[in-house]
């Protein structure tokens, strides 16, 4: 684009050092305004990661209460299984202790 800028310039006689110039501060310009764009979406992005690391943290959370809960359901029906044996053996004692 400066190439073609430049020689637009020059097409149209303007003096080269000039036309140098008037490009020069084109992609200065450019180059501000691409920055101060870039800024605001590394500020959203920013923002996102944030939200995403809060997200993270909540779902390690509920994952550790998951485990938990894992284990107590494991606790409680392995209790269950042991109670059920125990009431099967006493059935089938039942009439040899009266």
């Amino acid at each position: 684009m400066e190439v073609l800028l430049f020689r637009a310039l020059k097409s149209a006689n303007i003096d080269e050092e000039t036309a140098a110039k008037v490009v020069e501060a084109l992609e200065e310009h450019i180059d501000v305004a691409i920055g101060q764009a870039n800024k605001a979406l590394e500020a959203k992005l920013d923002g996102i990661k944030m939200s995403m690391d809060a997200v993270n943290k909540g779902v390690d959370v509920v994952s550790k209460g998951v485990d938990q809960m894992r284990v107590w359901m494991i606790i409680i029906t392995s209790i269950i299984a042991i109670i059920a044996v125990l009431g099967g053996a006493a059935t089938a004692l039942a009439p040899y202790l009266k």
